[in-house]
C-alpha cells in the first residue's frame, strides 16, 4: 500500500523557515525606519523649543530693562546682565523653565533628548544666542540668535 504524501495537514519545516526570515526582514527595516523617525520627531522638539525659548527671551529682555536671561548666570538672578558662557547642559533646564517660562516645563529635566543654553550675544546677532545638542551626540547641535539668524553642522538649514 502505498501512502500519499499530499494528504498531510501543516507546514514543512522549510515553509516555516522561510516565513520567519522574511518577517525578520520585515522587522530589521522596521526597526531602522522607525528609529529615523523617533529622531526627526526629537530634532523638531529642540527646534521648536529653540524658537519658544527665543520669543520669550524677547519678552524677558524687554521686561529686564533690556537685560537677556543668560544660563550660568548668578543663582536666584534671572535679571542678571552679562554672561556668553554657554554649555548645554541638564542643569540648565530647570533655571530656563523657571526664568524664561515662568515655572512651565517647557524644557524636559530629567531625561532630555536635547540639552540647551543660553548666552548673550552682541549687536550684530541681536543680543543673545541658543545653543542646543543632542544628549547622546554634541555633534548634533543647533544655533538660534535674536535674529533667528541659524547655524547648524549642515549649516543655516537644519
Amino acid at each position: 500500500m502505498l501512502y500519499s504524501y499530499n494528504n498531510h495537514k501543516g507546514f514543512s519545516l522549510i515553509e516555516l523557515l522561510v516565513v520567519v526570515a522574511i518577517l525578520g526582514v520585515l522587522a530589521a527595516v522596521g526597526i531602522v525606519a522607525y528609529g529615523g523617525y523617533v529622531a526627526s520627531t526629537q530634532r523638531t522638539v529642540a527646534q521648536n523649543n529653540l524658537h519658544a525659548i527665543a520669543m520669550v527671551q524677547e519678552d524677558f529682555r524687554a521686561s529686564n530693562a533690556l537685560n537677556v536671561y543668560y544660563t550660568g548666570g548668578p543663582a536666584n538672578n534671572c535679571a542678571a546682565p552679562g554672561g556668553n558662557n554657554c554649555v548645554p547642559v541638564i542643569g540648565n533646564h530647570a533655571d530656563i523653565n523657571e526664568c524664561l517660562f515662568g515655572g512651565r516645563d517647557q524644557l524636559e529635566e530629567v531625561v532630555p533628548d536635547f540639552l540647551f543654553c543660553v548666552a548673550v550675544g552682541v549687536a550684530r546677532d541681536g543680543g543673545f544666542w541658543i545653543r542646543t545638542h543632542r544628549e547622546d551626540d554634541p555633534g548634533d547641535w543647533m544655533v538660534l540668535n535674536a535674529d533667528n539668524e541659524r547655524a547648524g553642522p549642515n549649516g543655516p538649514t537644519w
